[in-house]
């Protein structure tokens, strides 16, 4: 195949075709809910939570990892079959129960100290913050705050003094700054894990922000050992710029988030065949196919031709024949 041509159409009927053998690995924040000032309001955008179970019922598994507590995906993305990996893999949401990692509740004392300190201190109080609890982690997020840009740096610093007075490791995002306990975890660990506990022999990760890179680079390392994957980046104005120049396909905000996903509900079930990814990745973590040569304007594969829902298809070689489509 061309390198660079995979449309989302293309995409959704590979991935539909080898369904029972795929894990659907899903961010929260900016994926399937919209960004909103208030993080308390975000919720997934609507018609997705309807679609989520039967992608469960159909895919090898469906997972949204996100650095949320489980508790709160659960709660407002509920539906059967799906897993919640909360804090960034350190707690998940099954059945209604939720599990979470010892070392975590060994570190609570601290964050709670690092809590009562953010919330004491200059730059959170007097520039409006919104501090974020989330017991196991303390999240300083900035926005709602009027003039943001004045106090980026000033948090920043007082955010990284009393994660190391603490013994917190700061984890940075979109206008947020998170502090939690140095246990190693990220989101490619919780993709690792989904993969080996599914069985899948293919991942599908789907983000928008920093947090979201090691789960791409996860993607390249299972892609390494032989298994396929597939790096979807959101577009936003807030998107890093790494992020997307990794992804193998980008889509335009949750909205094409929800229409990437009903495709995939959608597509027909394939006999047996080979629906392989060849994502040899490179050293720069990128796929080989197409990254060496310009991406395709937004709402265009190359060629011209129109890209479904607004989105831009980037490099996966999803091991079709042009000629033959299948």
């Amino acid at each position: 195949m061309t390198a660079g041509t995979v449309t989302v159409e293309q995409a959704a009927r590979a991935l539909g075709g080898r369904s029972q053998e795929v894990a659907l690995c899903l961010d929260f924040d900016g994926t399937l809910s919209p960004v909103v000032d208030d993080p308390q309001a975000a919720r997934p955008l609507q018609g997705v939570v309807e679609l989520l179970g039967p992608l469960a019922r159909r895919f090898a598994a469906v997972a949204l990892v996100s650095g949320r507590p489980a508790a709160y995906l659960g709660e407002h993305a509920a539906a059967p079959g799906v897993r919640y990996l909360g804090l960034y893999g350190l707690q998940e949401m099954r059945d209604g129960q939720v599990r979470v990692d010892p070392r975590l509740e060994a570190a609570r004392p601290a964050v709670a100290a690092a809590a009562a300190a953010l919330r004491g201190s200059p730059a959170v109080r007097d520039s409006g913050a919104w501090l974020e609890d989330k017991v196991y982690s303390v999240a300083v997020h900035t926005r709602r705050v009027p003039d943001r840009d004045r106090w980026t740096e000033p948090i920043d610093r007082t955010a990284r003094q009393i994660a190391e007075q603490h013994g917190l490791e700061l984890i940075p995002g979109k206008l947020v700054w998170e502090l939690r306990p140095p246990v190693p975890s990220d989101k490619g660990d919780a993709v690792r894990r989904v993969v080996a506990e599914s069985g899948a022999r293919a991942v599908v990760v789907v983000g928008d922000d920093l947090g979201d890179l090691p789960a791409f680079a996860a993607v390249a390392e299972l892609a390494a050992g032989g298994r396929d994957g597939l790096r979807v980046a959101v577009r936003s104005e807030e998107a890093p710029p790494e992020l997307l120049a990794t992804a193998d396909l980008v889509l335009d905000g949750p909205r094409g988030v929800l229409d990437f996903l009903r495709r995939l509900a959608d597509s027909p079930v394939e006999p047996p065949g080979d629906y392989g990814y060849d994502l040899a990745h490179e050293e720069t973590g990128r796929a080989r196919a197409g990254h060496d040569a310009p991406g395709p304007a937004p709402g265009e594969e190359r060629g011209g031709a129109p890209v479904g829902g607004g989105q831009d298809a980037r490099s996966a070689d999803l091991g079709y024949d042009e000629a033959h489509d299948f």
